[in-house]
């Protein structure tokens, strides 16, 4: 089976989802209110200036697609020319065959006698019919490819765009939203692209040439037709604008409707645990109807639209049909004329319905597009030097200087953490909940900067080194166990591109002791890991996880709670697996747990965000402070917690 597509080394952790709120922050988390319809995607922006951002963003995907759109626009334009010559055979049948009229300057070449000639305009008008369809098939298919091409261009970028974004960027957005905007409003560009451009591209010059054709065989009754032209455009304006602005508001609701989905299935074990299935159905309906009623607002809209401009082309017609037919009682204008105008005129019926079928998927798809320059126009990476340093391998030396990290909201997590972690050493992170050992191990790859001093890496500030090259030299095993649905082997060497990876992995579970655990799984290294590692027990997961460090053969390893949850038996093999991974590799260890951290060279005991006490397991305890308190109070009982 094939793994989720291989992101950079080190980028898996920094783009996974966030953990799921703890229980009971479900209930009271409601979606936030959506923007007032038309509010453009950056704030203070109009509708038409995001729409206008849109097209600059989007333009420059048609370039590699410019001779596939040339030939199928082509063949559009090709369609609307035969359309254009399409009527004429019955002027000329009804004027040169039946009433024996002058063959018309276009039509020469016709026989002189009345029942050959009757014959090649039937074979004249099969002949336009059949190119007609080919030119529909050319346009349709040609068209059709460009723009699958481009949407398919679009949603890859827009997912290695999500990929780059920082943590924070994800932590202040609802994945399901952004789902949405990935799947859902691609899908409706590809619409736009594929259904609306060459429908449009054929209709308008449809529109032109019968125009102009109209006038051209009769100039007074071509204006009578011809008058109602701006009151089309005022229609027009008037409904596109707000289908658009009902469909951005429902594809807003689409999303927040998405995201609250994502985040109840993510966390359903909580929301079953504490029975609030009714609660997030409601919750889920609530987001839902404000989608189904912003979609209703269009479909009204749209349900108007194409009545009001067939009730106009209709009452167009039924004039242009008595001037007209007056004119040819008085001889001023032959049947056959009559007949090719009513023709034309009848013929602008479908491009006009079929443009005013097409503002709803216009309006939809203009709105999507909006919302995923919207995505593609923010920029919230990890910040790079203009120059980094290259960094094939580190001696994994780290030092943290006067750290301090302030979260977005203005609370703050350290301040002014001075830490020195030599090669090969081993650092151990205790404290209560808060106190920041998270959040320091999570300074080391980058996934935030410090807000004040800094993190160095052999001496030198971390944000002078290429990020890529940085986090290659990092093993991670998070807190939340990141699984994905793939064989045991291919979430071990997930990241990995070398050709022997199964072998690679098992040689990593060897070398972390966690082998056995994973051979007596049904399957081994083959059986298939349900999401987020459901199918496997907590012990297991970090097993996994242990062994995908390894596979890395990174000079640094964090390690984040590793053991908590588990029992006795396999955390003791972590335990003794991680004394065996952690040899020779820099090692910072986040743990609860005080007997898990009596191994490390350096314990340092966190309060407030400040370090309270640092020194050796023996030292600590020896010096009766918080540290020795809190194993006192653990004595006995190697499972209690500190918090």
């Amino acid at each position: 089976m094939t793994a989720h597509p291989v992101a950079a080394p080190g980028a898996g952790a920094a783009t996974a989802p966030a953990p799921p709120p703890p229980p009971g922050a479900l209930a009271v988390t409601a979606p936030a209110p959506p923007p007032p319809p038309g509010a453009g995607a950056v704030k203070g922006e109009s509708g038409r200036q995001a729409g206008r951002r849109a097209i600059r963003r989007f333009t420059p995907y048609l370039r590699p697609v410019r001779g596939l759109l040339a030939v199928g626009l082509g063949a559009s334009l090709l369609q609307a020319v035969l359309q254009w010559v399409a009527p004429w055979p019955l002027k000329v049948i009804f004027d040169s065959v039946l009433a024996h009229h002058p063959v018309p300057a276009l039509f020469r070449w016709l026989p002189a006698t009345a029942t050959p000639r009757l014959l090649a305009l039937t074979l004249f008008t099969v002949l336009v019919a059949l190119l007609l369809a080919t030119a529909d098939y050319a346009a349709n298919r040609w068209v059709a490819h460009a723009g699958q091409r481009v949407v398919s261009a679009i949603r890859a970028d827009l997912f290695g765009h999500l990929q780059r974004q920082s943590l924070r960027f994800h932590h202040q957005r609802r994945t399901g939203d952004l789902m949405s905007r990935l799947d859902g409003d691609t899908q409706d560009i590809q619409s736009l692209t594929v259904d609306v451009l060459p429908t449009v591209v054929n209709n308008a010059v449809t529109l032109v040439g019968f125009s102009v054709i109209m006038l051209v065989v009769n100039l007074p009754l071509g204006l009578v037709a011809l008058a109602v032209v701006p009151l089309m455009f005022g229609l027009v304006r008037r409904y596109m604008s707000r289908i658009k602005t009902a469909q951005r508001t429902a594809l807003r609701a689409q999303g927040d409707s998405a995201g609250v989905a994502q985040e109840v299935l993510s966390s359903l074990l909580a929301v079953q645990a504490f029975g609030a299935e009714r609660l997030e159905s409601n919750r889920f309906g609530a987001a839902n109807d404000r989608q189904l009623q912003a979609s209703l607002r269009a479909v009204v809209l749209q349900s108007a639209f194409t009545p009001l401009v067939a009730l106009t082309m209709t009452a167009t017609a039924a004039v242009v049909v008595y001037v007209g037919s007056r004119s040819a009682l008085k001889g001023s204008l032959t049947p056959g004329d009559l007949l090719v105008f009513t023709a034309y005129l009848r013929g602008m019926y479908t491009p006009v319905r079929q443009l005013a079928k097409l503002a709803g998927v216009a309006g939809r798809g203009q709105a999507a597009a909006e919302r995923v320059a919207e995505v593609l126009d923010i920029d919230d990476r990890v910040p790079e030097a203009r120059r980094p340093r290259r960094l094939s391998r580190t001696r994994g030396a780290l030092t943290l200087d006067g750290v301090g990290f302030a979260y977005p909201g203005g609370g703050g997590a350290l301040q002014r953490i001075d830490l020195e972690v030599p090669t090969g050493s081993r650092l151990a992170l205790v404290g209560r909940t808060g106190s920041g050992k998270s959040t320091i191990l999570r300074l080391i790859p980058r996934f935030a900067d410090p807000t004040s001093g800094a993190v160095l890496l052999d001496g030198i500030d971390l944000r002078q080194y290429h990020l890529g090259d940085l986090r290659r030299q990092i093993a991670f095993v998070p807190q939340e166990p990141y699984l994905f649905r793939a064989t045991i082997w291919e979430n071990i060497t997930y990241g990995l591109n070398e050709p022997s990876r199964r072998t690679a992995a098992v040689a990593a579970a060897r070398v972390a002791g966690v082998h056995e655990v994973i051979e007596s799984l049904p399957g081994g290294y083959d059986a298939v890991v349900a999401e987020r590692g459901a199918s496997l027990s907590g012990g297991q997961r970090q097993c996994v996880l242990l062994a995908r460090a390894v596979v890395r053969d990174a000079p640094i390893l964090l390690l984040d709670e590793p053991t908590t949850g588990l029992d006795a038996g396999i955390e003791s093999v972590l335990l003794d697996a991680l004394d065996r991974v952690g040899e020779g590799r820099t090692t910072i260890l986040v743990s609860h747990q005080l007997h898990t951290v009596r191994r490390a060279d350096t314990i340092a005991m966190l309060e407030g965000g400040r370090i309270a006490e640092r020194g050796s397991h023996l030292d600590l305890w020896r010096a009766g402070g918080r540290y020795s308190a809190l194993a006192t109070a653990g004595a006995g009982d190697t499972d209690r917690r500190t918090a």
